[in-house]
């Protein structure tokens, strides 16, 4: 596994099939992803698993269009990204990370520290809910608690 930065159409290229197969490629854009962070895991030089970060201001950003291809889910490739990218993030300073979360990955978040914010609600027919993850679960902080990361 390895992680890195990736270009929009990477992410493109592996949101469209997992997230909104049914739509046209071009669907799963979304304002401000020329700004956004493109990050990716890679397995044997290919990408696996992308997701896409949006600073909303100095120390608060917003993951958006996480996904990973069906044949490697469940193996630990999106984990990792998500672990590496809050790292990157704790370590540029940022001390909130909030995302939109589907229904089924709520306990997948959970396992790193999120939690749930707010009602759910849908967006293009799928529910979400709002979930949020402050610096209490820096790196150090999890040291410091004795709490584990997954």
């Amino acid at each position: 596994m390895e992680f890195a930065t990736v270009s929009l159409d990477e992410c493109l290229d592996i949101r469209h099939p997992v997230l909104w197969p049914q739509l046209p490629r071009d669907a799963s854009r979304v304002e401000g992803d020329e700004d956004a962070l493109h990050f990716g895991m890679l397995h044997n030089g290919k990408l696996v698993s992308c997701l896409s970060v949006f600073m909303l201001d100095a120390s608060v950003c917003q993951i958006r269009k996480f996904a990973t291809l069906d044949t490697y889910q469940g193996q630990g490739f999106g984990g990792f990204l998500l672990q590496s990218v809050l790292e990157k993030m704790t370590a540029d300073g940022v001390r909130e990370v909030c995302l939109d979360a589907r229904i089924g990955a709520v306990n997948f978040y959970k396992k790193f520290g999120f939690r749930a914010e707010g009602e759910k609600f849908f967006k293009k027919g799928v529910e979400y809910v709002r979930m949020t993850r402050g610096q209490e679960h820096s790196p150090v902080a999890l040291l410091l608690t004795g709490a584990t990361k997954s």
